[in-house]
């Protein structure tokens, strides 16, 4: 596809400072990465887009589905109409797009719903001079992205594929905080096995890590020819080679983030074999009071059958005094065996 040029800055200058504007339960935010000025929300209108300088990068953030907004947005900033056609309609698996100038992007933002681990669709769309995403849930990513490089003087230097090389560059990122988490559980969880094995749900937790684990890899997979097909030199998408390189370094990164989550099954099976080892442990501990114990009963057991024959002994003769040595010579032989036990740590 051609390259996404952009347009030259006309006498009205840049527009003026406006708050994100809602339409229709859809709120559009405008925002302008200025490299020789202030970064700034601004009005959105035809004049603002042909206006735009080679050090200036527009995003247009759209929060909320409208085909009609989207459309009307899309026609606004350049784009080729298919690439907003179907923006309201949902289209949960990731994939590349491209309409010649512009190309398309959806991928799957991670979040938490109901204690499962599920995917947001983010749709990025890239044209000459501006960017534009779609989503209809708060995506937490593109916030601390907006708060983190809001008054960036650089980011008006970028291409619009270099800008959304750095949009998935903070999408790869939420998911490794996704692994780091899972991690410092999987951690907390090995620890609690080795120092408080007396509790006794720790399959309950693994079970749970592990379908965690499972839901984060099938997300982070279906990703892998988004990331592949950025790359490839065949997607003519990219004009500057230092975007090129970038969504090289994306595809990487992308393999390591994936290389990740297999650790992560390897690290909730590495935790099952250590509760299976705690288990047994305790399972042995268990036997060997129970040994130290038949003993001892099996010793008294012994001692009353030999007095309750029908044999007289002498010592049958000798009353409370013989009962009482009796029970001293029990209790003395009862306590060399737990001493025994004990010197060869049974508990």
């Amino acid at each position: 596809m051609s390259g996404t040029g952009r347009g030259r800055r006309v006498d009205g200058g840049p527009a003026a400072e406006t708050p994100a504007r809602d339409t229709g339960g859809v709120r559009v935010r405008p925002y302008l990465f200025d490299a020789d000025g202030e970064d700034r929300e601004v009005h959105l209108d035809g004049a603002l887009v042909r206006g735009l300088s080679e050090r200036q990068l527009l995003w247009v953030d759209v929060l909320g589905r409208d085909a009609a907004e989207t459309g009307r947005l899309g026609e606004l900033l350049g784009f080729h109409p298919g690439a907003t056609q179907h923006l309201a309609d949902p289209s949960p698996h990731p994939q590349v797009r491209n309409y010649g100038d512009t190309f398309r992007v959806d991928v799957q933002a991670v979040g938490e719903r109901g204690g499962r681990l599920v995917g947001t669709e983010l749709n990025i769309v890239v044209g000459p001079g501006a960017l534009m995403t779609v989503h209809a849930e708060d995506i937490p990513f593109l916030d601390e992205f907006t708060a983190q490089e809001r008054n960036n003087d650089r980011l008006g230097q970028l291409t619009p594929e270099a800008f959304l090389a750095a949009l998935l560059n903070w999408h790869l990122t939420s998911y490794l905080r996704e692994v780091e988490a899972l991690e410092r559980h999987l951690d907390e969880v090995d620890e609690a096995i080795l120092g408080r094995p007396e509790r006794g749900d720790f399959l309950g937790d693994l079970a749970r890590h592990r379908r965690r684990v499972s839901e984060l890899r099938r997300l982070l997979t279906d990703h892998r020819d988004v990331y592949a097909t950025l790359s490839r030199p065949d997607f003519k998408a990219i004009e500057d080679s230092a975007a090129a390189d970038y969504y090289d370094a994306l595809e990487e990164r992308f393999e390591r983030a994936l290389a990740s989550t297999e650790g992560l099954r390897e690290a909730v099976l590495g935790s099952f074999d250590l509760y299976m080892t705690s288990l047994g442990q305790r399972t042995n501990d268990t036997m060997r009071v129970l040994t130290v114990a038949t003993v001892l009963l099996g010793l008294w057991a012994l001692v009353a059958s030999l007095f309750g024959t029908n044999f007289q002994l002498p010592l049958e003769k000798t009353g409370v005094r013989g009962f009482l040595a009796m029970l001293a010579a029990l209790l003395l032989l009862s306590a060399l065996v737990m001493w025994a036990a004990r010197r060869r740590r049974w508990w």
